[in-house]
């Protein structure tokens, strides 16, 4: 066997949070390696984007070439593999299907509140998430405790405002200001991103996103 694990560094920026349910009531379960590996995956995924409502395909599965190389496959048909698990993960009600009548396209919810909610709408059009373990974009949440503090209920209701509130990138590029000036504070992120939906944010005054922070320095 010549791979050897270098260890995990703990404590990490880069944790993936997953349900307890999975280790005391799914893993016990689940005998075949390939199909733990790819519940793991779905939840590591659906954790990553911030949104248990996600919708999986097998191609859209198909597009992570480093999660396929950790699958055990012996036949050619790699994407036929990939359903197999998929809807063995389906008859355990670990996920749920969906099949478009339109173009027979199979969707997979994660069987939880929002998952369940996102199958209810799925005729209305369903979501799916094409980000693969190489292209790992931290959402706001994670930002949010890897930069400026630990993530409370109250810290989390403020933050899902914000996202309803401002584009996403808008609040990145604000928390990135906040780490440039170490000001590791949400109120100074918050007052840049007032600023930019007030004056336009490529119409304001960018200076004062930089050097408009001082009366933070001793919240």
């Amino acid at each position: 066997m010549g791979f050897r694990f270098n260890g995990f560094q703990i404590p990490t920026d880069s944790l993936t949070g997953i349900p307890q349910e999975f280790f005391h009531e799914v893993m016990p379960q689940v005998k075949d390696a390939n199909l733990l590996k790819i519940c793991l995956y779905i939840l590591w995924k659906a954790d990553l984007v911030g949104d248990y409502q996600i919708a999986f395909t097998v191609n859209n599965i198909m597009l992570d070439k480093i999660f396929l190389q950790g699958l055990e496959i012996n036949e050619k048909d790699h994407s036929a593999v990939v359903k197999k698990l998929l809807e063995l993960a389906t008859e355990m009600n670990i996920l749920l299907r969906w099949r478009s009548e339109k173009n027979q396209n199979d969707r997979y919810f994660i069987n939880c509140e929002a998952g369940q909610k996102a199958l209810a709408v799925a005729r209305n059009g369903s979501r799916s998430s094409n980000i693969t373990l190489n292209q790992i974009q931290p959402n706001i949440f994670k930002l949010y405790e890897e930069n400026i503090g630990p993530l409370t209920p109250l810290i989390a209701d403020t933050l899902r405002d914000a996202e309803a509130t401002y584009p996403s990138a808008w609040i990145k590029e604000a928390i990135g200001i906040a780490i440039e000036n170490n000001v590791r504070r949400w109120r100074y992120v918050e007052t840049i991103l007032a600023r930019w939906k007030k004056e336009g944010k490529n119409g304001t005054d960018r200076r004062h996103d930089k050097t408009d922070y001082r009366s933070y320095l001793d919240d």
